[in-house]
C-alpha cells in the first residue's frame, strides 16, 4: 500500500531531482516486447482493467477497443506502466510502436 509520502513522489515536480547536495542521479529502464498473441495480450489489459475500482466492459471498450481491433499499444502501457520504486519516482513513461511491424490483420491471421 503507498502511504502519502510515496504518491507525493509520483506527482511530476522538475525539482524532484535537486535535493541537498544538488542533481540526483536519473535511470532509464528500457524494454523491448515482441507480440506474439494479441488476443492473450488484449484479455490480460482487459482484467486489469476490470479488477480496477469502477472497472466495466465500457471502460475497457474505451480504452483498449473491442477484442475484434485491439489498440495493441494501449493494451501494453497499461500493463506496462511502472509501479512504485522506493526511493525514486517515475519521470516520463511512454510506449512506442516499433516501425515495419505486421499490422494488426497479419498479427490476428
Amino acid at each position: 500500500m503507498m502511504d502519502g509520502r510515496d504518491a507525493q513522489l509520483l506527482k511530476n515536480d522538475p525539482d524532484r531531482r535537486v535535493w541537498g547536495q544538488g542533481p540526483q542521479p536519473e535511470f532509464r529502464v528500457t524494454v523491448t516486447l515482441t507480440l506474439s498473441d494479441a488476443e492473450r495480450l488484449w484479455h490480460a489489459a482487459r482484467a486489469r482493467l476490470l479488477a480496477a475500482p469502477g472497472g466495466n466492459e465500457e471502460m475497457v471498450e474505451e480504452t483498449i477497443g473491442p477484442m475484434e481491433a485491439p489498440q495493441l499499444a494501449d493494451c501494453v502501457a497499461l500493463l506496462c506502466a511502472p509501479s512504485l520504486v522506493p526511493g525514486c519516482s517515475v519521470d516520463d513513461y511512454w510506449v512506442d510502436a516499433m516501425p515495419g511491424l505486421p499490422s494488426r490483420d497479419m498479427i490476428a491471421a
